[in-house]
C-alpha cells in the first residue's frame, strides 16, 4: 500500500467474518472476528490522518499523534506472532509514548503446547519490551486490553502520540506486571489506565477491567457479583484519572465504553446492571460484544475512555 494524499481515517470494526485489515477511500479498518451484541460497531482511532504502510501495520498520522492496525496468522501459539507484532511497535513509534492498546486474541483461553494462548501471547509480549526497553520497561509500557477473538488471527491496534500521559493503577490491585507466577510465566504488560492532554484535550483511558482484588479473580461465575467487583475497580482507577464521574451520569465529559461478555444470554442482565450505574447515556455511549475473557472463570470486563471539550 503506497502512501495517500488525502485525508482519511483509521478505525476498528466489530461482527466480521474475519479478523482482517480492510482498506477503502475513507481509510483504514481493523475488522476484528468479535460478535456485536449491541451498540455502535465502529470504533475511531484517530480521524483526518494521512495513511501509510510501515513493518506490517498500516499507521494514521496527524499532528503529533499516531494509530496502527495489523493482524498475523497464529499457528500452533501465538507467542511468537505476539513477540514480532510488539516488537515492530515499538520499531514504529520511535520515542513517542503508547498511549493505548488494543488486543485481540484467537482462542484466548485454549491451549497451545500445554500452555494457554493468552499466557503464551503474555510471554511475547514481555520479550518485545524487555527486548526494546530492559527491565524497566514497566515505564513504557500503557493501558491495554486483551481479549479472546474466533479465527485464528491475532489483531492489534495502537494509539502512540508525542504528549506524556501518566499511569495510574488501582490500589486494591497488584499491578499487572508484577503479578505471581501463578498467573503465567510473564505477567501481562500493561497498566490500568493513563490521563493527561492529548493535543490540548484532557484525555484518559481505562483497560480491561474485570472482577479482580489483589492478583485473585471474584465472584466464580456469578455475573452480578463480577460486574459488582468489576465496577467498583472502575471507580477506583477513574478517580485516580481525573474523570470521578466518569461511572456515574458522566456530566460534562465525553465517554465511551465497551463491554466483553463470555456469555451472550447474558446481555440483557448486563445492560440493566450498566444501566443502573451509569444511566441511559452510559448504556448508550457502550458497545456489548461477545468475547472470551482473559480468564477462564471470569464473565466480563469493561473498558473505557473519556475526555473533555
Amino acid at each position: 500500500m503506497q502512501e495517500v494524499s488525502e485525508i482519511q481515517s483509521l478505525a476498528i470494526s466489530f461482527g466480521g467474518s474475519r479478523s482482517s485489515c480492510l482498506t477503502d477511500s475513507h481509510g483504514a479498518t481493523l475488522s476484528v472476528e468479535i460478535p456485536l451484541l449491541l451498540g455502535e460497531g465502529t470504533k475511531p482511532l484517530l480521524d483526518q490522518c494521512r495513511i501509510h504502510e510501515s513493518k506490517g501495520f498500516i499507521i494514521g498520522e496527524s499532528g503529533n499523534q499516531m494509530a496502527g492496525i495489523s493482524c498475523i496468522e497464529v499457528g500452533n501459539s501465538p507467542e511468537e506472532p505476539s513477540y514480532e507484532i510488539y516488537s515492530a511497535i515499538i520499531e514504529i513509534i520511535g520515542q513517542r509514548q503508547i498511549h493505548r492498546m488494543w488486543n485481540y486474541v484467537p482462542g484466548i483461553n485454549e491451549e497451545s503446547n500445554n500452555l494457554e494462548n493468552y499466557r503464551a501471547f503474555n510471554i511475547g509480549r514481555h520479550r518485545a519490551f524487555v527486548s526494546a526497553y530492559g527491565n524497566d520497561y514497566s515505564k513504557r509500557i500503557s493501558p491495554a486490553s486483551a481479549v479472546g477473538a474466533n479465527g485464528t488471527t491475532l489483531a492489534v491496534a495502537f494509539i502512540a502520540g508525542n504528549d506524556v500521559l501518566e499511569n495510574v493503577e488501582n490500589p486494591e490491585q497488584t499491578p499487572a506486571y508484577s503479578y505471581p507466577l501463578e498467573h503465567g510465566p510473564k505477567s501481562p504488560s500493561f497498566t490500568r489506565g493513563a490521563h493527561g492532554t492529548v493535543e490540548s484535550i484532557p484525555t484518559a483511558y481505562l483497560s480491561g477491567t474485570s472482577s479482580i482484588k489483589d492478583h485473585q479473580s471474584v465472584g466464580n461465575n456469578d455475573l452480578t457479583s463480577q460486574y459488582q467487583t468489576t465496577i467498583d475497580n472502575m471507580r477506583l482507577v477513574t478517580e485516580s484519572l481525573g474523570y470521578p464521574d466518569a461511572m456515574g451520569n458522566g456530566q460534562a465529559m465525553n465517554r465511551e465504553f465497551t463491554f466483553y461478555l463470555r456469555n451472550k444470554r447474558d446481555l440483557n442482565s448486563a445492560i440493566d446492571l450498566f444501566r443502573a450505574t451509569t444511566g441511559e447515556s452510559g448504556v448508550a455511549c457502550t458497545r456489548f460484544l461477545h468475547s472470551d475473557i482473559c480468564r477462564r472463570e471470569l464473565l466480563l470486563e469493561i473498558e473505557g475512555s473519556f475526555s473533555r471539550t
